[in-house]
């Protein structure tokens, strides 16, 4: 038999434990980690600094070209990166003629399992900045893998997106910001 005493106890623990769900869950609704996966980090401001060697072991540095880039942060150990990369890869091609550049960050992942992914993925063109330490990632305000951000040509970020993208949303942000 439980006394009432201990009653209390565990409906107060139970009360506090759905209080702080329940604001958790609010804070994550209004900070926009809902609905179409977006987030409102950097919108609007210049690009950060984006620059360091790729897979290939050539030098990368992200500089404004006039024309709209796509930076896509991933990992090889992230299955929704993987199966995303064939897409990145097909669009990148397409969009190679508009003057549209897509750029990736592989983030805190080793380069053996990066090029298997990128080579499996018949994605070996796509250009692959190097993160081990996700410092890169964290200064473009990722808060996980996969994140797309849309760079217009003056190196304003326009638009981000949080998860796999699809080519619908692709093509509406190229369109809206070439």
């Amino acid at each position: 038999m439980i006394r009432p005493r201990h009653l209390f106890r565990l409906l107060s623990v139970a009360t506090g434990v759905l209080l702080a769900v329940g604001v958790l869950a609010g804070l994550t609704l209004s900070l926009g980690v809902h609905g179409e996966n977006t987030h409102r980090a950097l919108l609007g401001e210049r690009a950060p600094a984006l620059r360091g060697s790729t897979l290939d072991g050539s030098s990368y540095v992200l500089r404004p070209t006039g024309h709209l880039t796509l930076v896509n942060i991933w990992a090889a150990w992230c299955a929704p990166c993987r199966d995303e990369i064939p897409l990145l890869a097909r669009a990148a091609a397409d969009y190679r003629s508009q003057g549209v550049r897509l750029v990736t960050v592989d983030t805190r992942d080793g380069p053996v399992a990066a090029r298997a992914l990128l080579s499996d993925a018949n994605a070996q063109d796509l250009v692959a900045v190097v993160d081990p330490h996700g410092r890169l990632a964290v200064s473009w305000g990722a808060t996980g893998v996969p994140e797309t951000v849309v760079v217009d040509g003056q190196g304003i970020v326009r638009a981000r997106r949080i998860g796999a993208v699809s080519r619908e949303w692709l093509d509406s942000q190229v369109r809206r910001w070439s």
